[in-house]
């Protein structure tokens, strides 16, 4: 078992990720923890979505921050009406809400938020469990299979050259082109074994 202090070996390149600083325990260099950010990660996680969408010319809105936010705060894979309450809770205890005032959160402007977080590459949909999970490597693109624990509900993400490889054969020797792929491995973790 190997520890990666400050940043997680990225995919295929090979390169370390400055944004993947979670500083988790690894067992192989391509399979990351996705969940547990400590509030530094949290917010380094932030400042480098809003300086994407910046660049990319989209916009960071405060929903979409706040959806980002709880996506990485959470301890384990949330669904979207998970997310919907923890939003309706928020607000009514924030009586001097910045988002539109309402107490109520519309499940629809959710979901648009969850599908710009997922365009612009910052989580996961793992669509066996019906939640999102941040992505470890938000800046880079890749193809990655999750490891879903049945028993803690631990995800871990695993950018590997074998999984890019089969998009590539998809792509180039099938002509398939392929718009979003998930890869998911329901089991056991090595902590619940």
């Amino acid at each position: 078992m190997s520890t990666i202090s400050s940043a997680c070996q990225s995919s295929a390149s090979g390169h370390v990720d400055d944004n993947c600083s979670h500083g988790r325990q690894l067992y192989d260099s391509h399979v990351h923890e996705v969940q547990d950010f400590t509030q530094h990660d949290v917010a380094e996680r932030l400042a480098a979505a809003k300086e994407q969408c910046r660049t990319h010319g989209v916009r960071f809105t405060p929903l979409r921050e706040q959806i980002y936010m709880l996506v990485l705060q959470a301890n384990k894979p949330v669904g979207a009406y998970d997310l919907i309450t923890q939003l309706q809770q928020a607000r009514l205890l924030d009586s001097d809400n910045e988002i539109d005032g309402a107490k109520n959160v519309a499940p629809p402007t959710v979901y648009r938020s969850l599908e710009f977080l997922l365009s612009e590459g910052l989580i996961h949909q793992l669509t066996s469990i019906n939640a999102y999970v941040p992505c470890c490597h938000p800046r880079a693109q890749h193809t990655a299979a999750f490891l879903i624990c049945d028993q803690c509900q631990r995800v871990q993400e695993c950018s590997s050259l074998p999984v890019q490889e089969m998009i590539s054969f998809a792509e180039k020797d099938i002509g398939f082109t392929v718009a979003r792929s998930v890869i998911e491995l329901s089991g056991r973790c090595q902590a619940c074994l």
